[in-house]
């Protein structure tokens, strides 16, 4: 239905096109000219055949998002998961967190603790900081290695230029009345003829998230917080929620800081490029809103804090045609889990810290008019220390205690080499590309003799060589009309949080400890698509995927030291284990359209269906993977006039039944609505997650002197509404004002 009315609305706005220029004619971009750099060195965007979305620095700023995560639910092409309001798990292709790889200027984001579950990383890359996001889609381990089964994020920051002296400030503020936000940035551009410089500083201050108060369930108080937790002299105390719709403890702040270099010496070009993003407590909405018989389950569980930091060097030399690239980073990470039981005086803090060191070393060659090849290395080093501490609140006295992973510390190498090759037969407007490339891995995690889960083991170790592929073909049918098919193999080798994590995914029912015996996934991924264009008139691009993963990790019943169960946190909990126990397949349509209707009025319009089981062997039944989000997408209607924009903008969601849902409980069944209708025919009032309509407007004026305004309302009739998967309800209506003054 969703699909038959884009197409209805796509056709009625072509009968009636304006083929008149006009004054912003970016909606329907030139692929004669639009670059990515999402493949490592830039490549125009006609010749990938893959699936690729492209959100700049100037819609950035209309969306006014309050994380990154917020930018990409509005594209309508990404779905976005969230169990807290300092959290945002981008969906790619059904596959999410460490199987979607994250790409900062060129380096690899995810490190050896990124979890199979719900991310909350992105939050950590300012928008501010960005001259534009890509999203690729589909497998992408032949530029990239591990982990970008589901696609790539790739996060390109803004450019630092020489040139005659100037100095150009920026001011942003920024208020968004459903959480009374108040976000603020500053920035400054400078450059001379040998020194360029940009700088900028973001400061966000979120409160308490308020929900919509128009239920889109059948159950009238589904999400609302009736009482919550809070500490009064001393003690764990329930209060009544006299406002259920105030989301309470979604609130957090962040600060995040950017810098970048850029200088020339002779024919090398030198860049230095560092950012510090840090946020001091973010609660766990979904965990304190936990109840069991009336009981909160927690008095407290806070991420405490979650910092990122980012160092990185490139040096360039070549031209054009010709060119090496080096690239030196090292990327930090400190994530505390700080948790306590309602009523207990024993709080514990689980302080996991990553540092990341790469080494990219990348070589492009125009060998002649036809022919392309990019080639490279790549060396990627992970150190990984975990503790635990108990803290008496009450004594403030301190013992060790368990830590999230292996208490001894852990590290995992990756060295690889690839090479990709690109083909032009201009004769025939045929693009042919394909690559190769092959990855060592290993990895080493250390027990303690004392270790708190007596394990039968004191150490895990792990190492292969896993090769990966890609074969494209773009072939221009007709002008303006292009077809697109890839096929890809992609892989995600287990890490240290795969193979040594001890976790309460579902407290006082589902335990998961280490994996000492596991295998690499694999996935080969076939695309088929088209592209259909028309400058200053129309683009239209549709297709399906299908993906197959091998040796998929699964949570499987398990056992340790001859026991199906154990003692954690006070409760008796089972015990479960990650396996490669299945063969998983993911297939799924996106139809993506931006269609002008008149000479300054534009339609656009994205919708993705995506469907996933697995099966443990082929004589038993499928069953539903985890992470597959329903039918979503948006359409919209702008305005563009002489230095503003109007735009109206439906964001969409279909129904997810409950025989749909994965029994891993990674889906949060159990956080989402209860329908009265009996979907699955047992005579039982099923959960499901309901279909639902988000209406926002937003409009926005840019003076020539550099003042610019925008003003959106979202969610325009105050829907109370969850999306698929989250612990928490997104926001109600809410007025977002921005002020910006710019001289870039």
């Amino acid at each position: 239905m969703i699909i038959s009315a884009l197409l209805c609305l796509m056709g009625m706005a072509n009968a009636q096109v304006d083929t008149k220029k006009s004054t912003d004619t970016s909606e329907v971009e030139s692929f004669e000219e639009v670059l990515v750099s999402s493949q490592r060195f830039e490549q125009q965007r006609k010749e990938t055949p893959r699936q690729i979305e492209v959100v700049g620095a100037k819609r950035l700023l209309e969306l006014q998002p309050a994380t990154l995560g917020d930018a990409l639910i509005n594209t309508g092409q990404v779905f976005v998961q969230k169990s807290q309001m300092g959290g945002s798990s981008p969906v790619l292709r059904g596959f999410e967190a460490s199987r979607v790889l994250m790409v900062v200027d060129g380096v690899r984001m995810n490190n050896a603790t990124y979890r199979a579950g719900h991310l909350q990383d992105i939050i950590t890359v300012d928008p501010f900081m960005l001259d534009r996001m890509e999203v690729n889609f589909g497998s992408g381990s032949t530029l990239y290695g591990s982990d970008a089964m589901g696609g790539v994020l790739y996060f390109k920051t803004k450019e630092a230029t020489l040139g005659k002296f100037a100095v150009k400030p920026t001011a942003t503020v920024r208020y968004q009345s459903a959480s009374q936000s108040i976000i603020g940035n500053l920035g400054l551009k400078m450059q001379t003829e040998k020194v360029g410089l940009i700088l900028s500083a973001t400061r966000s201050q979120f409160g308490d998230l308020r929900s919509g108060s128009r239920n889109y369930s059948d159950w009238d108080t589904f999400g609302y917080l009736t009482k919550y937790v809070t500490r009064i002299n001393g003690r764990d105390t329930v209060l009544k929620n006299n406002d259920p719709q105030l989301q309470k403890g979604t609130g957090y702040d962040q600060t995040d800081l950017f810098a970048k270099v850029f200088a020339k010496t002779g024919k090398v070009e030198h860049t230095l490029n560092v950012q510090r993003s840090m946020a001091g407590l973010i609660p766990r909405y979904d965990r304190m809103s936990e109840f069991n018989n009336g009981k909160p389950v927690y008095g407290r569980w806070d991420y405490a804090p979650q910092n990122r930091s980012f160092l990185l060097y490139t040096a360039k030399l070549g031209s054009a045609d010709h060119s090496t690239r080096l690239t030196l980073a090292q990327q930090g990470t400190e994530v505390a889990r700080v948790t306590r039981n309602f009523g207990s005086s024993t709080e514990r803090t689980q302080r996991d810290e990553v540092t990341m060191r790469t080494l990219n070393l990348d070589r492009h060659d125009k060998i002649s008019e036809s022919f392309t090849l990019n080639s490279g290395v790549e060396m990627v080093w992970n150190a990984v220390n975990s503790v635990g501490i108990n803290k008496n609140i009450s004594t403030l006295a301190e013992t060790a205690t368990k830590a999230r992973y292996s208490d001894s510390g852990a590290t995992t190498q990756m060295h690889s080499v690839f090479a990709q090759g690109i083909y032009r037969v201009a004769k025939t407007g045929t693009v042919i590309q394909g690559g190769f490339r092959v990855s060592k891995y290993s990895l080493e995690a250390l027990f303690s003799q004392a270790n708190p889960w007596k394990l039968p083991y004191s150490s895990i170790s792990f190492a292969s060589t896993t090769p990966s592929y890609d074969l494209g073909l773009t072939q221009q049918l007709e002008k303006g009309l292009l077809l697109k098919a890839s096929v890809n193999q992609a892989y995600r080798n287990p890490n240290i949080d795969d193979m040594t994590k001890v976790f309460d995914s579902k407290p006082g029912a589902k335990l998961l400890v280490p994996s000492p015996t596991l295998k690499a996934e694999q996935s080969t991924t076939c695309d088929l698509g088209f592209l259909w264009r028309k400058d200053r008139a129309f683009a239209l691009e549709a297709g399906m995927f299908s993906s197959v993963v091998k040796n998929l990790l699964l949570d499987q019943p398990g056992s340790l030291n001859g026991a199906d169960s154990m003692m954690y946190d006070g409760r008796m909990t089972r015990i479960y284990q990650l396996q490669n126990v299945a063969v998983g397949q993911i297939t799924g349509l996106y139809l993506n359209a931006k269609v002008r209707v008149m000479r300054d009025l534009w339609f656009s319009g994205s919708v993705t269906q995506t469907k996933g089981i697995y099966q443990v062997d082929e004589a038993a039944a499928s069953q539903p993977l985890d992470h597959i989000p329903p039918v979503y997408g948006q359409a919209s209607l702008r305005w563009n006039g002489a230095g503003w924009f109007a735009e109206a903008q439906c964001l969409f969601n279909g129904m997810k039944k409950a025989k749909d849902y994965s029994s891993s409980g990674e889906d949060n069944q159990d956080k989402q609505p209860i329908g009265l209708a009996d979907i699955n025919g047992d005579g039982k009032a099923d959960g499901f997650n309901p279909a639902w309509q988000c209406w926002n407007l937003r409009g926005g004026y840019q003076h020539k002197s550099g003042l610019s305004a925008t003003l959106a309302v979202e969610n325009l009739l105050d829907l109370h509404y969850r999306y698929f998967a989250s612990g928490m309800s997104a926001a109600g209506r809410s007025v977002n004002v921005s002020l910006a003054y710019t001289f870039w």
